[in-house]
């Protein structure tokens, strides 16, 4: 008759064989990771950051461009204030949205309606992201639980192509409000 592990010995032993593996595999440290290649080439626009100004390298060792003031003055890009406040980039946005409206009405609501008429009204607040340069980088849709229909959402997400606006300088994320019919 063979001998069977127990399923508590089983449980010890496979979270030993974890520990030792995660143990094993964080020694070393992320410096051990390949830098990616983007990165090194001082793209950050992978990781949604602001690239580098140019001699960013040259000044992060102490040295300063000629007109530059001493380190600290100023904000970084990444938390500079858009020059386009973030109600006149929201309603730019909300135009955009409207300016699609009867697209989405024909390919999403209308033939939802016709298969399931009720709720006749759908609700949503779009969040949106753009860059300095006025092109969405993220985009979340949120429906209003009393007037949820999924089958226009799905269709929303998909039809909708990017939105863009007038440059605003930096990263803003805006909610706009949006509704169907």
């Amino acid at each position: 008759m063979s001998r069977q592990l127990s399923t508590p010995t089983a449980i010890l032993l496979g979270s030993a064989m974890i520990a030792a593996a995660v143990y094993l595999g964080l020694r070393h440290g992320p410096a051990a990771v390949a830098p990616d290649s983007r990165a090194a080439a001082g793209d950050a626009s992978h990781r949604g950051e602001p690239a580098p100004p140019a001699g960013a390298a040259e000044r992060a060792s102490g040295e300063r461009a000629p007109g530059e003031g001493a380190p600290g003055e100023g904000a970084p890009a990444a938390q500079r204030a858009p020059a386009v406040p973030r109600e006149e980039v929201a309603r730019q946005a909300a135009r955009a949205l409207e300016a699609r409206r009867p697209a989405l009405v024909e390919r999403c609501y209308k033939p939802a309606i016709a298969a399931r008429p009720a709720p006749r009204e759908v609700k949503y607040v779009f969040n949106l992201t753009f860059d300095a340069q006025g092109r969405q980088i993220a985009r979340g849709i949120i429906e209003d639980r009393e007037a949820s229909r999924p089958d226009v959402t799905a269709c929303l997400a998909t039809a909708l192509p990017p939105v863009a606006v007038e440059p605003p300088g930096a990263s803003v994320r805006v909610d706009v409000p949006f509704s169907l019919p």
